[in-house]
Protein backbone atom coordinates (compact mmCIF):
# COMPACT_ATOMS: atom_id res chain seq x y z
CA UNK A 1 0.00 0.00 0.00
CA UNK A 2 1.28 3.60 -1.00
CA UNK A 3 1.21 5.76 2.16
CA UNK A 4 1.59 9.30 0.64
CA UNK A 5 2.44 11.79 3.23
CA UNK A 6 1.14 15.41 3.52
CA UNK A 7 3.36 17.80 4.63
CA UNK A 8 2.84 21.32 4.64
CA UNK A 9 4.39 23.21 1.87
CA UNK A 10 6.89 25.95 2.76
CA UNK A 11 5.68 29.32 2.87
CA UNK A 12 7.29 31.98 0.68
CA UNK A 13 7.19 34.03 3.84
CA UNK A 14 8.98 31.72 5.83
CA UNK A 15 12.84 32.99 6.80
CA UNK A 16 15.36 30.46 5.17
CA UNK A 17 17.87 31.31 7.72
CA UNK A 18 17.98 29.08 10.85
CA UNK A 19 16.76 30.36 13.58
CA UNK A 20 18.43 31.88 16.33
CA UNK A 21 18.41 30.03 19.88
CA UNK A 22 20.79 31.85 21.76
CA UNK A 23 17.98 33.57 23.99
CA UNK A 24 17.15 29.78 25.09
CA UNK A 25 20.67 28.92 26.43
CA UNK A 26 21.01 28.61 30.09
CA UNK A 27 22.50 31.08 32.89
CA UNK A 28 25.42 29.01 33.26
CA UNK A 29 27.07 29.17 29.44
CA UNK A 30 26.79 32.24 29.54
CA UNK A 31 29.40 32.47 32.41
CA UNK A 32 32.28 31.23 30.13
CA UNK A 33 32.07 32.01 26.76
CA UNK A 34 35.41 32.24 25.56
CA UNK A 35 37.04 30.53 22.28
CA UNK A 36 40.66 30.96 23.37
CA UNK A 37 41.29 27.82 23.76
CA UNK A 38 39.83 26.56 20.04
CA UNK A 39 41.81 29.62 18.33
CA UNK A 40 44.78 28.53 20.07
CA UNK A 41 44.59 25.23 18.20
CA UNK A 42 42.83 26.48 15.10
CA UNK A 43 45.59 29.20 14.59
CA UNK A 44 48.16 25.74 14.98
CA UNK A 45 46.68 23.96 12.33
CA UNK A 46 46.39 26.28 9.23
CA UNK A 47 48.83 25.44 6.88
CA UNK A 48 52.30 26.75 6.41
CA UNK A 49 52.19 27.88 10.16
CA UNK A 50 55.00 26.91 12.64
CA UNK A 51 52.70 26.57 15.74
CA UNK A 52 54.18 27.66 19.29
CA UNK A 53 50.82 27.84 20.45
CA UNK A 54 48.80 25.01 21.62
CA UNK A 55 50.08 22.77 24.28
CA UNK A 56 50.64 19.23 22.66
CA UNK A 57 53.38 16.94 22.82
CA UNK A 58 55.45 15.76 20.36
CA UNK A 59 54.13 12.88 18.27
CA UNK A 60 58.03 11.82 17.84
CA UNK A 61 57.46 10.93 21.74
CA UNK A 62 54.12 8.77 21.14
CA UNK A 63 55.54 4.87 22.57
CA UNK A 64 53.49 3.79 18.62
CA UNK A 65 55.39 0.56 18.58
CA UNK A 66 53.93 -0.90 22.07
CA UNK A 67 50.50 0.60 21.58
CA UNK A 68 50.71 -1.12 18.43
CA UNK A 69 51.86 -5.09 19.76
CA UNK A 70 49.44 -4.33 22.46
CA UNK A 71 46.42 -3.67 20.92
CA UNK A 72 47.30 -6.67 18.51
CA UNK A 73 47.11 -8.82 21.46
CA UNK A 74 44.19 -7.05 22.90
CA UNK A 75 42.28 -8.06 19.79
CA UNK A 76 43.22 -11.31 19.67
CA UNK A 77 42.72 -12.27 23.30
CA UNK A 78 39.98 -10.08 24.69
CA UNK A 79 38.38 -8.18 22.22
CA UNK A 80 34.86 -8.82 23.02
CA UNK A 81 35.31 -7.35 26.56
CA UNK A 82 37.63 -4.28 25.25
CA UNK A 83 35.01 -3.58 22.25
CA UNK A 84 32.07 -3.69 24.86
CA UNK A 85 30.62 -1.34 27.61
CA UNK A 86 32.23 -1.12 30.56
CA UNK A 87 31.69 0.77 34.16
CA UNK A 88 31.37 3.92 34.54
CA UNK A 89 34.05 3.79 37.16
CA UNK A 90 36.92 2.58 35.11
CA UNK A 91 37.97 -1.40 33.23
CA UNK A 92 38.92 -2.68 36.62
CA UNK A 93 42.91 -3.09 35.47
CA UNK A 94 43.50 0.63 34.09
CA UNK A 95 41.91 1.80 38.33
CA UNK A 96 44.15 -0.81 39.68
CA UNK A 97 47.02 0.72 37.48
CA UNK A 98 46.27 4.47 38.10
CA UNK A 99 46.15 3.83 41.74
CA UNK A 100 49.19 1.96 41.65
CA UNK A 101 50.94 5.00 39.52
CA UNK A 102 49.21 7.25 42.20
CA UNK A 103 50.51 5.71 45.13
CA UNK A 104 53.80 5.81 43.99
CA UNK A 105 54.13 9.60 43.66
CA UNK A 106 51.46 10.99 46.64
CA UNK A 107 49.47 9.04 49.74
CA UNK A 108 48.57 5.12 48.83
CA UNK A 109 45.72 4.50 47.01
CA UNK A 110 42.90 1.95 46.69
CA UNK A 111 41.66 1.44 43.17
CA UNK A 112 38.57 1.79 44.83
CA UNK A 113 39.14 5.63 45.01
CA UNK A 114 40.24 6.24 41.47
CA UNK A 115 37.52 7.18 38.42
CA UNK A 116 38.76 6.78 35.02
CA UNK A 117 38.25 9.61 32.69
CA UNK A 118 38.31 10.88 29.48
CA UNK A 119 41.14 12.85 30.28
CA UNK A 120 42.42 14.94 33.04
CA UNK A 121 39.99 17.79 31.68
CA UNK A 122 36.88 15.52 31.94
CA UNK A 123 38.08 15.19 35.81
CA UNK A 124 38.31 18.56 36.56
CA UNK A 125 34.93 19.01 34.37
CA UNK A 126 32.99 16.85 36.77
CA UNK A 127 34.72 17.91 40.03
CA UNK A 128 33.71 21.67 39.15
CA UNK A 129 30.31 19.85 38.75
CA UNK A 130 29.53 17.89 41.49
CA UNK A 131 30.91 20.67 44.11
CA UNK A 132 30.21 24.40 42.58
CA UNK A 133 26.86 26.47 42.81
CA UNK A 134 26.58 29.48 41.07
CA UNK A 135 28.83 31.97 43.75
CA UNK A 136 31.12 29.61 45.24
CA UNK A 137 34.60 30.93 45.15
CA UNK A 138 37.68 28.84 43.88
CA UNK A 139 41.24 29.99 44.34
CA UNK A 140 43.47 29.70 41.55
CA UNK A 141 46.97 30.94 40.63
CA UNK A 142 47.14 33.91 39.06
CA UNK A 143 47.97 33.31 35.93
CA UNK A 144 45.80 29.66 35.26
CA UNK A 145 45.09 27.48 32.88
CA UNK A 146 42.61 27.98 30.70
CA UNK A 147 40.40 24.91 31.08
CA UNK A 148 40.40 25.24 34.51
CA UNK A 149 39.16 28.98 34.21
CA UNK A 150 36.85 28.17 32.17
CA UNK A 151 35.26 25.18 33.48
CA UNK A 152 35.13 27.02 37.10
CA UNK A 153 33.07 30.06 35.25
CA UNK A 154 30.99 27.35 33.17
CA UNK A 155 29.79 26.09 36.70
CA UNK A 156 29.37 29.94 38.13
CA UNK A 157 32.15 29.92 40.39
CA UNK A 158 33.42 33.28 40.92
CA UNK A 159 37.52 33.01 41.07
CA UNK A 160 39.52 34.55 43.39
CA UNK A 161 43.06 35.17 41.94
CA UNK A 162 46.19 34.64 44.04
CA UNK A 163 49.66 36.11 43.34
CA UNK A 164 52.06 33.70 41.88
CA UNK A 165 55.84 33.32 40.99
CA UNK A 166 58.35 30.78 40.60
CA UNK A 167 57.68 29.23 43.55
CA UNK A 168 54.36 28.62 42.88
CA UNK A 169 50.75 29.98 44.45
CA UNK A 170 51.76 32.90 47.09
CA UNK A 171 50.00 30.54 49.90
CA UNK A 172 50.70 33.56 52.89
CA UNK A 173 47.99 35.62 50.24
CA UNK A 174 45.49 32.91 50.04
CA UNK A 175 45.50 33.09 53.77
CA UNK A 176 45.71 36.51 53.93
CA UNK A 177 42.60 36.15 51.72
CA UNK A 178 40.51 33.58 53.87
CA UNK A 179 41.72 35.28 57.09
CA UNK A 180 40.25 38.67 55.54
CA UNK A 181 36.92 36.69 55.01
CA UNK A 182 37.08 34.95 51.48
CA UNK A 183 35.61 31.53 51.85
CA UNK A 184 36.79 29.37 48.97
CA UNK A 185 35.19 25.76 48.55
CA UNK A 186 38.38 24.89 45.93
CA UNK A 187 42.01 25.87 45.41
CA UNK A 188 43.22 25.19 42.46
CA UNK A 189 46.88 24.50 41.76
CA UNK A 190 49.21 23.31 39.07
CA UNK A 191 51.65 22.02 41.42
CA UNK A 192 54.64 20.87 38.49
CA UNK A 193 55.31 23.37 35.47
CA UNK A 194 52.48 25.33 36.12
CA UNK A 195 50.60 25.98 32.54
CA UNK A 196 51.54 28.68 31.20
CA UNK A 197 54.10 30.40 33.84
CA UNK A 198 56.33 27.24 34.35
CA UNK A 199 56.28 27.27 38.38
CA UNK A 200 56.88 24.77 40.83
CA UNK A 201 55.02 24.65 44.04
CA UNK A 202 57.69 24.75 46.45
CA UNK A 203 57.53 22.20 49.42
CA UNK A 204 56.81 24.83 52.00
CA UNK A 205 54.21 26.17 49.81
CA UNK A 206 52.55 22.52 49.73
CA UNK A 207 52.62 22.17 53.75
CA UNK A 208 50.79 25.61 54.08
CA UNK A 209 48.26 25.02 51.38
CA UNK A 210 47.27 21.43 53.11
CA UNK A 211 46.89 23.43 56.33
CA UNK A 212 44.97 25.93 55.51
CA UNK A 213 42.45 23.02 53.59
CA UNK A 214 42.49 21.68 57.00
CA UNK A 215 41.60 24.77 58.90
CA UNK A 216 39.40 26.59 55.97
CA UNK A 217 37.72 23.51 55.15
CA UNK A 218 38.34 23.83 51.57
CA UNK A 219 38.70 20.81 48.65
CA UNK A 220 42.20 21.29 46.72
CA UNK A 221 42.26 19.90 43.29
CA UNK A 222 45.59 19.04 41.94
CA UNK A 223 45.86 18.83 38.55
CA UNK A 224 49.59 17.47 37.63
CA UNK A 225 50.09 16.75 33.69
CA UNK A 226 53.42 17.84 33.64
CA UNK A 227 54.99 15.73 36.48
CA UNK A 228 56.75 13.82 34.59
CA UNK A 229 58.26 16.03 32.01
CA UNK A 230 60.97 17.23 34.97
CA UNK A 231 64.62 17.91 33.21
CA UNK A 232 66.34 16.99 35.94
CA UNK A 233 64.39 13.87 36.83
CA UNK A 234 63.02 14.64 39.96
CA UNK A 235 59.69 15.52 41.22
CA UNK A 236 58.10 16.37 44.65
CA UNK A 237 55.45 14.49 45.45
CA UNK A 238 51.16 15.30 45.51
CA UNK A 239 49.78 17.49 48.19
CA UNK A 240 47.37 14.55 48.97
CA UNK A 241 50.50 13.26 51.15
CA UNK A 242 49.83 16.38 53.52
CA UNK A 243 46.08 16.24 53.78
CA UNK A 244 43.12 13.86 52.76
CA UNK A 245 41.13 16.82 51.72
CA UNK A 246 42.49 16.56 47.62
CA UNK A 247 41.39 15.52 44.52
CA UNK A 248 44.28 14.81 42.20
CA UNK A 249 43.56 14.61 38.57
CA UNK A 250 45.80 12.59 36.26
CA UNK A 251 46.79 13.15 33.04
CA UNK A 252 48.50 10.31 30.53
CA UNK A 253 48.17 12.96 27.34
CA UNK A 254 51.50 14.03 28.20
CA UNK A 255 53.34 10.96 28.69
CA UNK A 256 51.92 8.72 26.40
CA UNK A 257 49.87 10.49 23.83
CA UNK A 258 46.08 12.34 24.01
CA UNK A 259 44.21 10.59 21.48
CA UNK A 260 43.50 7.70 23.43
CA UNK A 261 41.40 10.01 25.66
CA UNK A 262 42.09 7.98 28.61
CA UNK A 263 42.80 9.79 32.29
CA UNK A 264 42.00 9.23 36.25
CA UNK A 265 41.40 11.28 39.38
CA UNK A 266 41.70 10.09 42.69
CA UNK A 267 39.11 11.51 45.02
CA UNK A 268 38.40 10.98 48.60
CA UNK A 269 36.15 8.28 49.10
CA UNK A 270 32.99 10.16 49.93
CA UNK A 271 33.00 12.11 46.60
CA UNK A 272 33.72 9.10 44.25
CA UNK A 273 30.17 7.90 43.70
CA UNK A 274 29.18 11.35 42.61
CA UNK A 275 31.76 11.70 40.37
CA UNK A 276 30.86 8.62 38.77
CA UNK A 277 27.40 9.58 38.86
CA UNK A 278 28.22 12.86 36.98
CA UNK A 279 30.52 10.99 34.57
CA UNK A 280 27.44 8.37 33.78
CA UNK A 281 25.26 11.27 32.56
CA UNK A 282 27.52 12.88 30.42
CA UNK A 283 29.20 9.83 28.68
CA UNK A 284 28.34 6.66 30.62
CA UNK A 285 31.86 5.55 30.04
CA UNK A 286 35.40 6.50 29.09
CA UNK A 287 36.77 4.35 25.90
CA UNK A 288 36.90 0.69 26.73
CA UNK A 289 39.25 -0.16 24.24
CA UNK A 290 41.61 2.51 25.38
CA UNK A 291 41.64 1.43 28.66
CA UNK A 292 42.29 -2.17 27.89
CA UNK A 293 45.32 -1.05 25.95
CA UNK A 294 46.74 1.38 28.67
CA UNK A 295 45.94 -0.98 31.24
CA UNK A 296 48.48 -3.33 29.73
CA UNK A 297 51.11 -0.72 28.69
CA UNK A 298 51.12 0.50 31.98
CA UNK A 299 51.27 -2.95 33.48
CA UNK A 300 54.68 -4.01 32.19
CA UNK A 301 57.25 -3.34 34.89
CA UNK A 302 59.78 -2.07 32.39
CA UNK A 303 58.02 -0.18 30.28
CA UNK A 304 57.06 3.51 32.10
CA UNK A 305 60.71 4.39 33.44
CA UNK A 306 62.66 4.35 30.10
CA UNK A 307 59.89 5.67 28.45
CA UNK A 308 59.70 8.85 30.96
CA UNK A 309 63.53 9.37 30.99
CA UNK A 310 63.34 9.16 27.33
CA UNK A 311 60.40 11.62 27.35
CA UNK A 312 62.97 13.71 29.78
CA UNK A 313 66.02 14.33 27.71
CA UNK A 314 63.87 14.97 24.39
CA UNK A 315 62.13 18.20 26.33
CA UNK A 316 65.32 18.78 28.00
CA UNK A 317 66.80 19.21 24.68
CA UNK A 318 63.97 20.80 22.55
CA UNK A 319 63.62 23.59 25.55
CA UNK A 320 67.44 24.47 25.61
CA UNK A 321 67.34 25.14 21.78
CA UNK A 322 64.49 27.33 22.30
CA UNK A 323 66.40 28.47 24.85
CA UNK A 324 69.71 29.75 23.59
CA UNK A 325 67.58 30.91 19.80
CA UNK A 326 65.73 33.35 22.32
CA UNK A 327 68.73 34.91 24.38
CA UNK A 328 70.60 35.28 21.12
CA UNK A 329 67.42 36.73 18.38
CA UNK A 330 64.92 37.74 20.89
CA UNK A 331 66.67 40.22 23.13
CA UNK A 332 63.39 41.75 23.94
CA UNK A 333 61.55 38.97 25.07
CA UNK A 334 62.76 38.31 28.63
CA UNK A 335 62.15 34.58 30.67
CA UNK A 336 63.07 32.16 32.77
CA UNK A 337 64.24 28.60 31.79
CA UNK A 338 61.89 26.53 32.21
CA UNK A 339 62.76 23.48 34.73
CA UNK A 340 59.71 20.92 33.03
CA UNK A 341 57.03 20.85 31.22
CA UNK A 342 56.41 22.31 27.08
CA UNK A 343 56.12 26.36 28.03
CA UNK A 344 58.02 29.35 28.27
CA UNK A 345 56.48 32.32 29.70
CA UNK A 346 57.89 35.05 28.56
CA UNK A 347 57.83 39.25 28.93
CA UNK A 348 58.02 41.50 26.25
CA UNK A 349 60.31 44.24 27.60
CA UNK A 350 60.01 46.42 24.49
CA UNK A 351 57.78 49.81 25.59
CA UNK A 352 54.40 50.24 24.01
CA UNK A 353 54.46 45.95 22.42
CA UNK A 354 51.66 44.48 23.66
CA UNK A 355 51.61 40.59 23.44
CA UNK A 356 48.16 40.56 21.68
CA UNK A 357 48.92 42.64 18.57
CA UNK A 358 52.44 40.87 18.20
CA UNK A 359 50.42 37.25 18.33
CA UNK A 360 48.59 38.65 15.35
CA UNK A 361 51.37 39.96 13.13
CA UNK A 362 53.19 36.66 14.03
CA UNK A 363 50.31 34.71 12.76
CA UNK A 364 50.52 36.73 9.44
CA UNK A 365 54.31 36.18 9.40
CA UNK A 366 53.42 32.39 9.72
CA UNK A 367 54.24 31.24 13.45
CA UNK A 368 51.64 30.50 16.05
CA UNK A 369 52.26 32.05 19.50
CA UNK A 370 49.49 33.01 22.72
CA UNK A 371 49.25 36.64 24.27
CA UNK A 372 49.46 36.24 27.84
CA UNK A 373 45.73 38.12 28.32
CA UNK A 374 43.60 35.01 28.14
CA UNK A 375 45.38 33.27 31.36
CA UNK A 376 44.58 36.25 33.30
CA UNK A 377 41.78 37.18 35.83
CA UNK A 378 43.40 40.16 37.47
CA UNK A 379 46.70 40.33 36.56
CA UNK A 380 47.74 42.18 33.31
CA UNK A 381 48.82 39.70 30.55
CA UNK A 382 49.13 42.06 28.22
CA UNK A 383 52.93 41.87 27.92
CA UNK A 384 53.21 38.09 28.31
CA UNK A 385 53.57 35.51 25.70
CA UNK A 386 53.45 31.78 26.31
CA UNK A 387 55.72 29.84 23.63
CA UNK A 388 55.74 25.93 23.31
CA UNK A 389 58.81 24.31 22.20
CA UNK A 390 57.08 20.40 22.67
CA UNK A 391 56.18 20.21 18.69
CA UNK A 392 58.72 21.86 16.72
CA UNK A 393 62.35 20.46 15.38
CA UNK A 394 65.39 22.13 16.33
CA UNK A 395 65.14 23.61 12.30
CA UNK A 396 61.64 24.52 12.56
CA UNK A 397 62.34 26.65 16.45
CA UNK A 398 65.09 28.28 14.05
CA UNK A 399 62.65 29.26 11.51
CA UNK A 400 59.35 30.06 13.93
CA UNK A 401 62.05 32.19 15.90
CA UNK A 402 62.95 33.84 13.17
CA UNK A 403 59.31 34.91 12.30
CA UNK A 404 59.07 35.82 15.34
CA UNK A 405 61.95 38.52 15.18
CA UNK A 406 60.10 39.75 11.90
CA UNK A 407 56.84 40.12 13.47
CA UNK A 408 58.49 42.28 16.65
CA UNK A 409 60.17 44.40 13.51
CA UNK A 410 56.99 44.79 11.74
CA UNK A 411 55.23 45.92 15.22
CA UNK A 412 57.83 48.04 16.37
CA UNK A 413 57.72 50.27 12.50
CA UNK A 414 53.75 50.15 12.97
CA UNK A 415 54.69 51.76 16.63
CA UNK A 416 56.97 54.38 15.19
CA UNK A 417 54.11 55.19 12.24
CA UNK A 418 51.34 56.26 14.74
CA UNK A 419 54.00 58.56 17.35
Amino acid sequence: MNVRRHLPERSPRMPTSPPVLTDLLARRTRFARSDAIRDILAAGAAPGVLSMAGGLPAPDTFPTEELARILDRVLTESAAAALQYSPTEGVPAMREVLARLASATGAPVTADRVLVTGGSQQGLDLVAGILLEEGDVVALDDPSYLGAVQSFRRAGARLLPIPSDADGMDTDALEERLTAGARCKVVYVVPHFHNPSGAVLSVHRRRHLAALAEKFGFVIVEDDPYADLAFDGTRQPSVDMLSERVVRLMSLSKTLCPGLRVGGLVAPASLVPELAGAKQCADLQTNTLGQHVLARLLADPGFLPGHVARLQDFYRGRAGHLSGLIESRLPWLDFERPRGGLFFWCTVTAPGIDSGSLARTALAEGVAVVPGAPFCIERDGSRNLRLSFATLTEAQLLSAVDRLSAAFEKASVALESHR
